[in-house]
């Protein structure tokens, strides 16, 4: 069934690219620019700085702010570093830091699994700045959102433990390290940097082009349908649809939470190593849209807090 579901499919998909070219055009310039002008200059450098740290045995070192968190729920504290990437620098930093680690031997792969799962998030630049400032033009909400963000990251990060990493190893991981030239440490770090940078930009724009042919959709609530598959696009419809804040609210957090279905596909590409169970990431994100809906729907209907 699939052999004929698939061809027939690619086949309908390539007519409807031929009949509305404007369509497929505005949906891949939307996300060449978002790469270019976002993700490219803000993680590509970060991607680089992290490879040296990581195969410069300094991640330990440079996270240590993370390490009661990693006490809390029971993991090595080598897996910090991967905490601190997935808080501060977004999609999919975490993913590409775990892996980095555990192609160093400086991490199992049931921990780099595990704060890949948990960790990695939408970066507060991009709810600072695209969220806040920008879609809903309200930079008073930076905080109370971002407060609110991480109080959901943190109550889904310890579900997750629960539900689906309830055994994960405690003691330091072996001692056994990957040694590099130093002739060899920076193109290694710019060479993986780069071709992580380059399979998000093949996501990035697939994905806003379906976002693309979903907004042709007349439903009011298409920009949710968009952010369930590419969150930037998603948002931008929603905020153009409702003019309720309260709704809006409701409706972005837990987008921001899930991250879009564009968001699990580069967190995948960046998993050269496939340490990263695929259901448990999905159920991962799932969980976190759900604990985010409902902390959400309390902030603001409730407690008046956004």
């Amino acid at each position: 069934m699939k052999k004929k579901i698939i061809p027939l499919f690619l086949t309908a998909l390539f007519i409807f690219m031929i009949l509305n070219p404007n369509v497929i055009l505005e949906g891949a310039k939307t996300g060449i620019l978002l790469w270019f002008e976002a993700v490219l200059p803000s993680l590509l450098p970060y991607m680089i700085i992290s490879n040296l740290i990581i195969i410069a045995g300094l991640s330990k070192d440079m996270a240590f702010i993370m390490k009661p968190l990693t006490k809390l729920l029971g993991i090595k504290s080598d897996a910090a570093y991967c905490i601190l990437a997935g808080v501060f620098f977004g999609y999919p930093s975490c993913a590409a830091a775990a892996v980095s680690m555990y192609r160093e031997k400086q991490l199992d792969r049931d921990t780099a699994c595990f704060v890949s799962c948990a960790f990695n998030n939408i970066s507060p630049a991009f709810i600072a700045g695209y969220v806040c400032a920008g879609a809903l033009n309200d930079s008073s909400k930076i905080v109370p959102v971002l407060i609110l963000f991480y109080i959901i990251l943190l109550l889904s990060t310890i579900l997750i433990r629960i539900i689906l990493f309830r055994r994960l190893p405690k003691n330091t991981v072996s001692s056994a390290f990957v040694r590099h030239t130093k002739e060899s440490l920076l193109d290694s770090a710019v060479m993986s940097a780069l071709t992580n940078i380059a399979r998000l930009a093949g996501y990035i724009v697939i994905f806003s082009i379906i976002a693309a042919v979903i907004s042709l959709i007349p439903w009011r609530f298409t920009g949710v349908l968009c952010s369930v598959c590419e969150v930037t696009t998603g948002i931008n419809i929603m905020c153009r649809s409702f003019a309720d804040t309260k709704l809006l609210m409701l409706m972005i957090i837990p987008m921001l939470s899930f991250g879009g279905i564009s968001g699990i596909f580069q967190t995948f590409g960046v998993d050269t190593e496939r340490i990263i169970d695929r259901k448990k990431y999905i159920y991962s994100k799932i969980i976190a849209m759900t604990v985010s809906f409902a902390c959400t729907y309390l902030a603001v209907y409730v407690f008046g807090i956004i």
